[in-house]
């Protein structure tokens, strides 16, 4: 870690009492690079949901990131989502999901053997897990020692014309009944494409209300062939999606039953990984080889990129901020990017940082975490609770 500045919260005795003695990354493209899930067949020896982390020793101290001492490198956390400082989860391989209530770790389990790829939630009461392996689940929040996992039906508009859902690599939205997920392009037997953008306008009978999204423009819209990796949005910006070959579309939102979606060239082919959306309209995204570009409203309405230098090549996974001139990056090879409002600059504080970071969230610029291969890293104000009373 080089400085003692650098707190340390202990992680093993939660994940180290669990067995997780193979854990590997998630095989999504917007996701960690793939290592390959755990074999369903191979169960281990995993401990019952609830299992809780003692209290940590120290606190971090305000501006500095804490490492949290997982039981091994191998362990990948693929996805970190909050309604608060008080109600943090994460989630990663193969179906570890953790959550922090301002005082503790619990851990808990979802129905699979298969990497989770992140997580997200419209609010305390409505969170949602997902998977490349075609599957999401929903928890109404923590209560107690339980998050309460349920498994999202496979018939209730999720699936395509092949009867098997499209895999999923990322998820947003502004409230429970408005709930956008984006992943994989992948062609039927009838050689048709599925799509690969979803809404869900809320429940219908217990079950969420999922149809497809059909991202070309035009009179006719229709399925694209196109991998979307990120999806981010605000009533400045409006919803955006990115993903591979550097697409990116953006639309108004949600209109009963389809989305009108406006593309916009970011002069790139390079996939892109990330999308945050600035509180001003401005649009951020990322993705491969470093590549980093801006995307500003003109007087017209309409949006322009500008491809924008960072201090890396290495492959930028996901994109947080604050403000427009408070913007997180992160990426492979311990890459952590802060963007002030005039240059992007590495944030080389924490010395031998090499795992490969995969996603960024914070509740204020005092409370930010980190997930990624084997490592979890919080940045906290020192006025921040960081144990057990």
């Amino acid at each position: 870690m080089g400085s003692g500045t650098h707190a340390r919260l202990s992680l093993v005795a939660l994940l180290a009492t669990t067995g997780i003695a193979r854990v590997v990354a998630s095989c999504a493209e917007s996701a960690p690079p793939a290592e390959g899930p755990l074999d369903a067949g191979d169960t281990g020896d995993m401990a019952e949901s609830g299992t809780v982390l003692p209290p940590p020793a120290d606190s971090c101290g305000a501006g500095t990131w804490c490492r949290v001492e997982l039981p091994s490198t191998r362990v990948s956390l693929n996805g970190v989502w909050g309604s608060g400082p008080e109600d943090v989860w994460i989630a990663g391989s193969p179906h570890i999901t953790i959550h922090w209530d301002g005082k503790r770790f619990v851990r808990t389990t979802v129905d699979t053997r298969k990497a989770l790829s992140g997580i997200w939630g419209s609010g305390k009461g409505d969170v949602w897990a997902f998977s490349t392996s075609q599957t999401m689940w929903h928890s109404q929040g923590f209560d107690g020692d339980d998050a309460g996992w349920s498994r999202s039906s496979e018939t209730t508009g999720l699936t395509n014309p092949d009867k098997r859902p499209t895999p999923i690599l990322a998820m947003w939205g502004t409230s429970a009944s408005d709930v956008w997920a984006v992943g994989t392009a992948m062609i039927g037997f009838d050689h048709q494409w599925w799509p690969s953008v979803l809404h869900c306008d809320g429940w219908r009978d217990g079950e969420p209300n999922w149809q497809p999204s059909d991202t070309s423009f035009g009179d006719a819209p229709r399925p694209e062939q196109i991998t979307f990796n990120a999806i981010h949005g605000n009533a400045s910006s409006g919803v955006w999606i990115v993903g591979n070959g550097g697409k990116a579309r953006y639309s108004a939102g949600w209109n009963d039953d389809r989305t009108a979606w406006t593309p916009v060239n970011s002069h790139s082919t390079r996939n892109l990984n990330a999308v945050w959306c600035s509180p001003d309209a401005d649009v951020w995204a990322a993705g491969e080889g470093g590549s980093m570009h801006r995307f500003t409203r003109a007087d017209g309405g309409e949006y322009a990129a500008l491809t924008v230098d960072v201090p890396t090549t290495a492959v930028l996974r996901a994109l947080w901020g604050f403000a427009a001139d408070d913007v997180w990056a992160v990426g492979d090879a311990g890459s952590i990017l802060h963007w002030d409002g005039k240059a992007w600059t590495t944030d080389g504080s924490i010395q031998g940082l090499t795992e490969d970071l995969f996603a960024i969230w914070g509740s204020s610029t005092d409370d930010i975490w980190i997930a990624g291969r084997g490592v979890l890293l919080h940045k906290g104000s020192a006025s921040l609770p960081r144990e057990i009373k």
